[in-house]
């Protein structure tokens, strides 16, 4: 298993603990408390990025069955700035900067990444 810090941009988010690694990594995240405890300009965005993938990750979990779907997609837009940018990144055991996509959010605090 593998340790890692999550940025994005100067934010920390948490702490990832890597349980499974193949094409995408995953593992389970302990949120920063500053992070959690937040509510900057910053800090807001990407909390509710965080309550949304993990929505959609329930969803895709459930055979994608419900009216939910379509409602799940137009939320994402309002995030596409977030998902589709750069600033994404790991700090490894060895402090070094791991570029990732925008990584997606699962219910019990799991977290699924891939490297760019």
């Amino acid at each position: 298993m593998k340790n890692f810090e999550l940025y994005w941009k100067e934010l920390h988010i948490g702490s990832l603990v890597e349980t499974n690694w193949d094409m995408r990594s995953s593992g389970d995240i302990v949120f920063d408390t500053d992070f959690l405890n937040g509510s900057s300009e910053e800090i807001t965005p990407i909390m509710r990025l965080i309550k949304h993938s993990v929505r959609y990750s329930i969803y895709l979990e459930n055979g994608e069955t419900g009216d939910d779907g379509d409602q799940l997609l137009k939320e994402e837009n309002e995030f596409l700035d977030l998902i589709n940018c750069s600033d994404w990144y790991l700090i490894n055991e060895k402090k070094e900067k791991v570029n990732i996509l925008c990584p997606f959010f699962h219910e019990d605090n799991g977290i699924t990444w891939q490297k760019v």
